[in-house]
């Protein structure tokens, strides 16, 4: 979907991609949608102008808060019960993307403890890698109010 100002969010939707779970960030950047292949789980958002950098391309900052939140539901996926807080993140900038390009991302966990997890992906535009990025999340647990009962 390289580039073709013709595939808009409504294509998406119809296409099968959903939005993710709401939340305030999300409404600024995004929508960032998702849906499932099989037992994978893939992530994507269309570069809008509101992302662009000054230069038709998105920001990078915009880059790596998608993948964060990809990453990031894909661990939850994991634990699905617990809360999860990002501790770690890596982000390579490896190719150029323009307004209007779909850039999607196939989160994969490369290691699940008790406590940490460890996540990496690919953003993709077609078969063109333009991102790569890794993480570690937290399994939080709230400490037990002091002085208790």
């Amino acid at each position: 979907m390289e580039g073709d100002a013709a595939v808009g969010v409504e294509d998406l939707l119809a296409a099968g991609w959903k939005p993710v779970r709401p939340s305030a960030f999300n409404q600024l950047i995004g929508p960032i949608l998702h849906r499932r292949d099989g037992d994978a789980i893939r992530f994507c958002f269309r570069v809008d102008p509101k992302h662009d950098n000054s230069v038709d391309r998105p920001h990078g900052g915009m880059i790596m808060a998608f993948c964060d939140e990809a990453l990031g539901l894909a661990a939850h996926m994991v634990r699905p019960r617990d809360r999860l807080l990002t501790v770690g993140f890596d982000c390579q900038f490896i190719g150029a993307s323009s307004v209007g390009d779909v850039i999607e991302i196939e989160p994969h966990v490369t290691r699940a403890t008790s406590s940490l997890i460890f996540m990496r992906g690919d953003c993709t535009i077609g078969d063109r890698v333009v991102a790569s990025c890794s993480g570690i999340w937290k399994v939080f647990r709230p400490r037990a109010a002091a002085g208790g009962g």
